[in-house]
Formats: C-alpha cells, sequence, structure tokens
C-alpha cells in the first residue's frame, strides 16, 4: 500500500512536465485522447511513484482544467482511504473518510458522485479542513472511484479520484472528458504499486509521511462549524508539542476522541496510548493502577505489576474524568507529574516516566478549586494547554454531518439497507436539546438504523425523548397531559445527562425514587446506558 505523501508546493508541479507548458491566457480544448495518452506516459516512467501520481495531476490540470485534485488509495487492511498525491492545494486541507463526505461515498457505492457547487454541499464541506477556502461559487467536485475488473460481482475497489474544478469547465461533466479511461488507468497503476518491489529511495519512508502529510485523523470528528473547526485548529497547535493537555467539555462531547487525535498526530504517535478513568478508580487501587506494584507489597499481590505510567513509556496517558480525584489522589499524582518520577508499590527502585499526559473533566475545575476540593497546584500543572469541546448544542450546524455519518457507519455494522434521513425526522434531530451531546444522537441514529424498515429514516423511527419536544411540548393547542409530559422528559432526560446515565443521582435530583427514574425513562424511551461513561 502506498502510504501518504508530505506537502508539496502546488507551484512546483506546475514548473515541471507537462504544466510547465501551460502559460497565462491560452486555453486549451480537454481531449480524452491526449489526456489518456499523457496519464499513461506518466505512470509508465521509471520514476518513483510519487513523481508519476504528480505527473498525472499536472496532465488533468492541463488538458482538463483541474485546478484541485487528490489521489486516495484504499488500504485493504485498515479499510481507511489514504492521501497518495495531490495537486493544487496542500494534503492537510483534505480528511477523507470511508463512506462519509463525498470521496469516501463514492469509495462505498462504487458510482461517480457530481457536486455542482463545493460550497453549497455539506457532504463536500465535510470531508475539507478549512472550508472556508472553498467558498468561491466556482468551484465544482467530481470524484470517481478507482477499481479493477469489469464485472460488477468481480469490481474491486482500489481508492479515489477527486477533481476540483472552477469555472464553466468544472467538473460537471460538460466537458468531453473520458474520465472512465483515466480511471481505469489509475486503478491499474495503484494496484501495482501495491505489489512488493525494490524500495524507492526518493520516497520518505511511511511513518514520516504518515505525519507529515495527514498530520490529523478525526475519526468520529465530523462537523464545519465554526465551534468545531476551533477545536481542529487547537489540535494542531498542541499534538506537535509536548504539552500537558487539558481538555474540558459536557459528559458525550468526544473528549477522548480529541485526546486520540493528539496522540495520534504526535511524535509519540508509534508509542502506547495508555488510557485511565478516574473516576472508575478506588481510592485503594489508585497507587497500585498508576504506579505498578512488586510482589508481595500487600495481600493477593502474587507478581510484580507494572502501572499505567510504565506502560506508557514513552507515549501518552489520558486521564480522563481527573475532577472525579479525591485529594489524597490527587497530591499522589502531583508529584509524579511534577518530577516525573514514581516508585511502584511496595519498592524502592526510582523510575522515570516520559509520557505526556492528557486529562479531561466535565467537572468545572475552578469551583472545585474554590471549595478546597480540588488541589490548585494540581489545576495549574494540568492547565497548560485547554481545549473546550463544545456541546451539540452548541454547533446545531452539525447534526446533519453527523446524522449521516453515523446512519453510514451503523447501516454496514448492522447490514441495514438504511442509505439517508428524511428532512421531517432531521428537523426533529435539530431542534432536540441533546443533554447527551454526541454519544446520545449516535445512540439515537443507530437505534433508528435498527428500527427502520425502509431505506430512509423517517420520524416515527427516532426515539421518543426525541419526537415528543418537537410534536407537542411547544404546541399551542396541545393538550394538558401532552405538555405535562414534554415538561416530564425535558426535566427526566436533563438530570439523566447531567448524571451521567446514574438513575439513583438522577433520583436524588428529581425528588422521586430510583424506581420512578427508571420506568419513566423506559417510558419515553431514553436511553440511559448509553449515556453512561464508557469504563
Amino acid at each position: 500500500m502506498t502510504p501518504p505523501v508530505p506537502d508539496l508546493d502546488p507551484r512546483a508541479s506546475r514548473r515541471s512536465g507537462a504544466a510547465s507548458r501551460l502559460e497565462p491566457g491560452l486555453s486549451l480544448a480537454p481531449s480524452a485522447r491526449t489526456l489518456a495518452q499523457e496519464v499513461g506516459r506518466a505512470l509508465g516512467t521509471d520514476a518513483s511513484w510519487l513523481e508519476r501520481w504528480q505527473g498525472v495531476l499536472a496532465s488533468l490540470e492541463l488538458h482538463a482544467a483541474i485546478d484541485r485534485s487528490v489521489i486516495y488509495a484504499l488500504d485493504p487492511r485498515t479499510q481507511q482511504l489514504e492521501i497518495v498525491a495531490q495537486h493544487g492545494l496542500a494534503a492537510r486541507h483534505y480528511r477523507p473518510r470511508l463512506g462519509s463526505g463525498v470521496a469516501g461515498r463514492a469509495a462505498q457505492s462504487q458510482q461517480r458522485i457530481v457536486v455542482p457547487q463545493v460550497r453549497l454541499d455539506p457532504m463536500a464541506l465535510s470531508e475539507l479542513a478549512d472550508p472556508e477556502a472553498w467558498l468561491d461559487p466556482g468551484w465544482s467536485l467530481l470524484a470517481l472511484p478507482l477499481c479493477i475488473g469489469t464485472q460488477p460481482v468481480g469490481r474491486e475497489l482500489v481508492g479515489v479520484l477527486s477533481c476540483y474544478s472552477r469555472g464553466e469547465r468544472a467538473a460537471t461533466g460538460a466537458a468531453p472528458l473520458d474520465v472512465g479511461e483515466v480511471a481505469s488507468l489509475l486503478a491499474s497503476a495503484l494496484e501495482r504499486s501495491r505489489l512488493p518491489g525494490p524500495a524507492q529511495p526518493s520516497e520518505p519512508s511511511s511513518r514520516a509521511r504518515g505525519r507529515s502529510e495527514t498530520p490529523f485523523e478525526y475519526a468520529n470528528l465530523v462537523g464545519t462549524s465554526a465551534a468545531i473547526r476551533q477545536v481542529y485548529e487547537e489540535i494542531a497547535q498542541v499534538a506537535r508539542t509536548n504539552a500537558t493537555t487539558l481538555i474540558r467539555g459536557e459528559s458525550g462531547t468526544g473528549k477522548e476522541l480529541v485526546a486520540c487525535a493528539i496522540h495520534q498526530n504526535s511524535e509519540r504517535s508509534s508509542e502506547p496510548l495508555v488510557k485511565v478513568n478516574c473516576a472508575a478508580l478506588p481510592e485503594t487501587l489508585f497507587e497500585s493502577e498508576l504506579f505498578g506494584h512488586e510482589r508481595g507489597a500487600y495481600t493477593g499481590a502474587h507478581a510484580r505489576r507494572r502501572g499505567r505510567f510504565e506502560l506508557a513509556a514513552a507515549g501518552t496517558l489520558f486521564l480522563d474524568e481527573i475532577g472525579e480525584l479525591s485529594l489524597a489522589m490527587q497530591a499522589k499524582l502531583l508529584r509524579v507529574l511534577q518530577s516525573h518520577e514514581y516508585e511502584r508499590v511496595g519498592g524502592s527502585e526510582t523510575l522515570r516516566s516520559d509520557a505526556r499526559i492528557i486529562a479531561a473533566t466535565n467537572r468545572n475545575l475552578e469551583e472545585l478549586v474554590h471549595s478546597g476540593t480540588f488541589r490548585q497546584d494540581l489545576y495549574y500543572r494540568l492547565n497548560v494547554f485547554s481545549i473546550a469541546v463544545p456541546p451539540l448544542r452548541g454547533r446545531r450546524a452539525d447534526i446533519c454531518a453527523l446524522s449521516e455519518y453515523f446512519v453510514s457507519k451503523y447501516a454496514a455494522q448492522h447490514r441495514r439497507a438504511v442509505t439517508g434521513i428524511a428532512h421531517r425526522a432531521l428537523d426533529l434531530l435539530s431542534e432536540h436539546a441533546w443533554p447527551g451531546n454526541v454519544r446520545e444522537l449516535e445512540n439515537a441514529i443507530e437505534r433508528a438504523v435498527v428500527v427502520c424498515d425502509g431505506f430512509v429514516i423517517q420520524e416515527q423511527h427516532l426515539p421518543a425523548a426525541v419526537r415528543l419536544p418537537a410534536t407537542s411540548g411547544v404546541a399551542p393547542r396541545s393538550t394538558l397531559k401532552e405538555a405535562v409530559a414534554a415538561l416530564e422528559l425535558r426535566m427526566l432526560a436533563d438530570a439523566l445527562g447531567r448524571a451521567r446515565g446514574n438513575c439513583a443521582r438522577a433520583a436524588r435530583e428529581l425528588g422521586v425514587s430510583e424506581r420512578v427514574v427508571r420506568y419513566k425513562a423506559s417510558l419515553y424511551g431514553i436511553d440511559v446506558q448509553g449515556l453512561r461513561e464508557p469504563e
């Protein structure tokens, strides 16, 4: 598999090869035969694969008026789209995901997709790191799946070619361009590039290219709103450093995903990422879990055990729910954060930690410090670089893209034929308060995919917690029974969201019994299990 390549100055390709013959003011009619010949000539050279891809993309600009282009390759092992080469814009501007966005959908469906105006299409914008760079109304997109084999049953996807054009000869199919022959040539070349052969000395190693070309794999961090773009920028700033990072946000907003993105795109990406849920650690086992213990340190310690700091080694240690630690546990953690030294329980050997610390919390640490339940010195030690992950209600513009992503994900996972969401259902999703944030939305979409009996999710397939507030909560002619039910649902959903699915805690807040909370949650279709923090 040819891995991603480093960012290249787009002007470099214009100074070499066929593109150097394109002078300002010169208008060339696109010729399918000439383009196919140029593409075949570029792929048939003895140059490295990187140089061949760049020659192909330069030919697309010269003969087909394609200003920006990207070749994605499908990794058969991870089933992820990787950038092989790009032209006209650096690779960091693209965020391909299989099954999502235009390139991902073209790969999944093995059908070409045309987007007349990129700036108006949420699916096209979702795979672009900086949508503001595509606000020119002239940009259009043509995504071509690259497949080998001729029969529909025997076709195998190897990649995708995305072509961005501007003006009348944009990728709308108006140009007399035989893109099918070009796609066939590229697919065959991608398949050949997978075969083992002598190393290409002019191409960087896969690890180096993975760092420099695609510095961010955002996984489920889907969206193009201003709030989530701010998170992307902050991840970009801190990932290249070793700074301690504090991720803040409500439960279910994706704080762990942000931590994973920081680790995977740092210099420590080849080292372990060790995750610790501080809220789930009993105080009696805290030292042993984090620092390890020696054989015989206490009853039941039959062998030496390495702690989380030792397991993280030179990687990253993610401390989730840091605000739940007791003062005694905070003091023990502070020592190792300050000196980077610790001892196993029952041992005398001093060990040194080189792990990077990323912490996360849904608590207001400033209030905890003021009340004396969180150490001020630990707060300052952790709060070197802070990232605030917005709640879903603060980024409603992303609900459509997130819903589309989850539909694609769970339709494949549960082997359902669901392909989209009806407009009325999308309206309900956009109007809901989402106390459980992205996790609640994900659970709602998964449920809808499971119960959907057609190709499109309709209003009735959504959970009652999503339907009732929109249908009866604010209706001017609602009955008293409906208004009471809507108010009861809102209060119950909000309390369970704040309690992270803990029915006993929600019951104390609402002044009712735990049995009543469980009964009402079942009655209204609230997914209590989905609101709980992962173990």
